[in-house]
């Protein structure tokens, strides 16, 4: 199994809380995003994804590794990063696990490093970590404030910084921002911070789209609203249902959903495309 610490490898065979390898754990089996052979349209493409161990981070992984990738998955969780790989490397496909903190600086230099060195380059990034701590702006500490902007900002800052001169030597790249509805729209109730945060990824997303542009490097994020993460578990079942409700198509994003413009986004069909954050969230939010 592929796993790589930022101190130490780690190559131990990975256990759930039951005490079970991921294979023989009927839900996390159940759980796996698909890898199929359905085409090559990333045939050899070297990508790295943050926050990928699990959620909308994990399917793309997965729907990458099944069109040709080359996949770099990090994660803080070095648990469900290792159950991760393996899941991934039992059903076909190049794949490292590396754990990192996306918030320290050096962490993320050797995670790029890692990535080059294990697969020759590096052409896709997606910056998907991130962090959502509810809470009102008079509930929102400086540790909150510290930690989001930390994780959600200058996580994203480091990366492309890192990947910026491989990609410019390559004359070659697609980064994709995870950004969120907040950040164009505000939040009139418990996002704070994150609002605060997502909203700073679109302007950077246009900045790096008009320094890099010229060496064929496009910048895009995404903009998700509703979506069915394991970051929106502090969702009750009711405000799940009021919310689908007040979205014209009658229901909340899937992390497939996320998968699917990600990838576009990252692909050579979208070459024209760069400094954009789209909207996906079922018309919820137009602009």
């Amino acid at each position: 199994m592929n796993i790589r610490s930022t101190e130490m490898g780690l190559n131990k065979e990975a256990l759930d809380s039951n005490g079970n390898t991921a294979s023989s754990n009927p839900s996390a089996a159940a759980d796996r995003a698909p890898v199929r052979g359905r085409g090559a349209r990333f045939d050899g493409k070297a990508v790295l994804i943050t926050g990928a161990a699990k959620g909308m981070g994990k399917r793309t992984a997965g729907d990458l590794l099944s069109e040709g990738a080359k996949v770099v998955i990090c994660d803080v969780d070095h648990r469900a990063l290792a159950l991760t790989v393996e899941e991934f490397e039992a059903l076909g496909g190049s794949v490292r696990g590396f754990v990192c903190d996306v918030s320290q600086r050096e962490e993320v230099d050797r995670l790029v490093g890692y990535t080059v060195s294990e697969y020759g380059g590096l052409d896709i990034l997606i910056n998907n970590a991130g962090i959502l701590i509810p809470g009102s702006i008079e509930e929102t500490s400086d540790e909150i404030i510290r930690n989001t902007l930390d994780i959600n900002v200058k996580g994203v800052l480091y990366a492309i910084r890192a990947v910026t001169p491989i990609m410019k030597s390559q004359g070659y790249g697609r980064i994709i921002n995870v950004s969120s509805i907040t950040g164009k729209n505000g939040d009139n109730s418990s996002c704070f911070a994150y609002g605060a945060s997502k909203g700073a990824l679109i302007s950077l997303t246009r900045s790096v789209a008009r320094q890099l542009g010229p060496f064929g490097i496009t910048c895009n994020a995404i903009a998700p609203h509703a979506v069915m993460t394991a970051m929106m578990s502090y969702w009750s079942e009711e405000k799940k249902q009021q919310i689908a409700e007040k979205i014209p198509v009658r229901r909340l994003g899937t992390e497939q959903d996320m998968s699917n413009l990600m990838r576009f986004l990252a692909s050579d069909e979208a070459s024209f495309i760069t400094g954009e954050t789209v909207n996906i969230n079922g018309g919820y939010y137009m602009d």
